[in-house]
């Protein structure tokens, strides 16, 4: 009986924890995040391509569940520059197709092509969900730019 109160408990406060943290994320529009992120100098915005998160063909399959989210990546397909921000209604299906980017399109930068800056990139990869917000960042400084988003929708 102890031991099924325990785990009773525990399960409690990892419930509790894990809810907790999605109630102080602010409702922001994802240019606001883009724009905190340029105008932080935190990527070099000439040879930066900006799309829409909705054209980006990783979330080919998931579309449908973004409300908005762009996608800022290097021109120069050497390099790995991939900063993603998407607010969703569905964080878990983004996640996932981000993860599956991750392990098929960020391989070969892992195995060194273009350099030791892009091994750094994806070692530092960063793949989280803020409430509804969802981030993937693949850069040499990716610490940097998830603490600029943090402070544009944590309150």
């Amino acid at each position: 009986m102890k031991k099924i109160l325990l785990i009773c408990s525990l399960i409690c406060t990892f419930a509790l924890v894990g809810c907790s943290s999605d109630s102080k994320v602010k409702d922001v529009s994802t240019n606001d995040i883009k724009e905190a992120i340029l105008s932080e100098k935190l990527i070099d915005e000439e040879n930066i391509d900006d799309i829409d998160a909705k054209e980006f063909y990783g979330f080919e399959s998931v579309k449908d569940k973004i409300e908005e989210g762009f996608k800022l990546g290097a021109m120069i397909n050497v390099r790995l520059r991939d900063v993603i921000v998407v607010k969703t209604s569905d964080p878990e299906a983004i996640t996932k197709a981000l993860e599956e980017y991750k392990e098929n399109s960020l391989r070969m930068f892992a195995d060194g092509y273009g350099g030791e800056d892009n091994i750094e990139s994806v070692s530092n990869s960063i793949l989280k969900t803020a409430g509804n917000y969802v981030y993937f960042i693949a850069t040499p400084n990716a610490s940097d730019i998830e603490a600029s988003i943090l402070k544009v929708i944590k309150e």
